[in-house]
Formats: C-alpha cells, structure tokens, sequence
C-alpha cells in the first residue's frame, strides 16, 4: 500500500544526484584525522580523532550532514569519529533538530535511544513553529522500536510530508527539495541491518538503497 500511495503522490519527476552523491548540500565527511596530541606531562585521556571538517566549521548541523553521509555511505571510517564526538561537538545545540540528533547519536552510541527518542517526537513540532521542516522523529522512533512495517509506512508518510512541503512557494528552488539526508540515511541504515524498505520514490534514489548491503 505505501508502495502504490507513493507512486501517485511522487508522480511529478524529480532530480536525482549523481551516483554516490546525494544532493541537499553541507560538506562530504572525510577519514578520520589523527588522534589529538597532548603533552607528556598531561595525563588526561587523548582527544578522540576528529574529522577533517571539525575545525571552525564544526557544529551540529555539519555532524548531522556528516553523519547522515557516513549512514548512507556505509563507510564505518567515516561514522566512528562522528559517534564519538556527537552533535555537541562544539557546544550546545540550541537548534530545533536538537533533540533529534541527540537521539540518534544515542542509537548509534549503543546508549538506550527510547528516552532521546521520545523527547524527539515531543519537539518534532519545534521546527514547524520557527519555520523549518521537522527533523523525522516518528522514522527514527520507529527504527529504534525494531518495527519494520511501521517503519515503512512511516517512511512513505516522511517522504510525503517532504514533498508537500518544497511545493509551497519557492520552496522548489531550494537545494534541499530534491532529498532528504536524514531519510535517505535512515532508509540505507535500514537495508544494513536487513530490513525490507518497500517504498518506492523520487527522493530515494534506488541506486543507494541497492548499494546499502545487509552486512
């Protein structure tokens, strides 16, 4: 059914970006850089390696690009430092999508992600009131409760959602209309783990989903 329901909804074609590059913008995570070095005399734990973007530019928003490239890449390389550094990396996420990055670190931390993941769902409606697409919580929330069918059809209701709302105005023309990172890398994270994704879309650029092997 969520097969069907997006084929109509996402009749009207839709960019797709080269192999291996999704589209939406925001830097290309790197291999991990070498450990931070401290003197002999300071023996305080090392600083865990970074990623060549944590420098100035560093910060939330560049941890949840990076990271969602990691998801969609598989490149565990590339996902490592950006587990152990998180989303507060260079201070206190005072975003709407906080509490979203917060919960999927905690997933991929191995930190019990339900609590983060509730709080997650309760501030979605955060970004709608400061005039910004919400972060899919009810899809992470979804993964995170090991439902594959409720993740589906989830998966079609955040796809959906996506479109309605780069059709308004001028919305069209924003780099961001043509993908969704945080979907797609939730989608690709999916079929890793051995789930089914059966929906069928524009903004799920089959090649990457077929690339994204169950290991």
């Amino acid at each position: 059914m969520a097969r069907w329901e997006l084929r109509r909804c996402h009749g009207h074609p839709v960019r797709e970006p080269a192999a291996g590059l999704p589209a939406g913008g925001g830097p290309v995570p790197h291999r991990a850089g070498r450990a931070g070095h401290r003197g002999r005399g300071d023996r305080r734990r090392p600083e865990p390696a970074l990623p060549r973007w944590a420098g100035e530019a560093a910060g939330a928003g560049n941890w949840a690009n990076a990271t969602a490239f990691a998801l969609i890449t598989g490149i565990r390389e590339d996902l490592a430092p950006l587990v152990l550094t998180g989303p507060a990396i260079a201070g206190k996420d005072g975003s709407a999508y906080a509490a979203y990055r917060e919960a999927l670190h905690a997933y991929l931390t191995g930190v019990d992600p339900e609590p983060a993941a509730e709080r997650a769902l309760r501030e979605a409606e955060k970004a709608k009131e400061w005039g910004f697409f919400p972060a899919p919580a009810v899809l992470l929330s979804q993964f995170v409760e090991g439902d594959e069918e409720s993740f589906n059809l989830a998966l079609a209701d955040a796809l959906e959602a996506h479109r309605d709302h780069y059709q308004v105005a001028d919305r069209a023309d924003d780099p961001d209309a043509t993908i969704d990172l945080d979907v797609l890398a939730l989608a690709c994270h999916a079929r890793r783990r051995g789930w089914d994704v059966r929906v069928e879309s524009p903004y799920l650029p089959q090649r990457l989903l077929e690339a994204a092997e169950h290991v």
